[in-house]
C-alpha cells in the first residue's frame, strides 16, 4: 500500500471552495482511478493536511503528475480550483511513503 500526505495553508476566504473541490477530486479518484480514500484535517495553526491511500505507487502515479491519465474536465477544474485556494507563500510539501504496517483498517477479532 502507498500513502501520500498533502500539506498546505488555505486562504481563509477560500476554505469552503477548497473542501468542496477536495471532495470532488477524492470521489473521482476513488471511483475511477483506484484510490482507496483520503481524509482531510485542519491543524490549530490553520494548515490543511490530506492523507491519501492507494494500493501502490504505480496506481497513484498513473493518476497524478506528468504521467497521469487524462481526467474529465470537471476534475481538471476542481484541481485548478483547489490549487488556487492554497497560499503558496507558506510551506506546501507533499510526503510520499510506503505503508509498512496498518492497524487503521484492521478487522476486529
Amino acid at each position: 500500500m502507498f500513502a501520500v500526505i498533502y500539506r498546505g495553508f488555505v486562504f481563509p476566504e477560500k476554505e469552503e471552495a477548497y473542501r468542496e473541490s477536495w471532495k470532488v477530486i477524492v470521489g473521482y479518484f476513488k471511483s475511477e482511478r483506484g484510490a482507496l480514500g483520503s481524509s482531510l484535517h485542519k491543524t490549530a495553526e490553520g494548515e490543511y493536511i490530506a492523507y491519501s491511500r492507494w494500493p501502490d505507487e504505480e496506481t497513484r502515479n498513473a493518476s497524478w503528475g506528468d504521467s497521469r491519465v487524462k481526467a474529465p474536465a470537471v476534475i481538471d477544474r476542481a484541481i485548478v480550483t483547489l490549487e488556487g485556494c492554497i497560499d503558496r507563500s507558506q510551506p506546501y510539501d507533499e510526503i510520499c511513503m510506503d505503508v509498512v504496517d496498518d492497524m487503521m483498517l484492521a478487522e476486529e477479532g
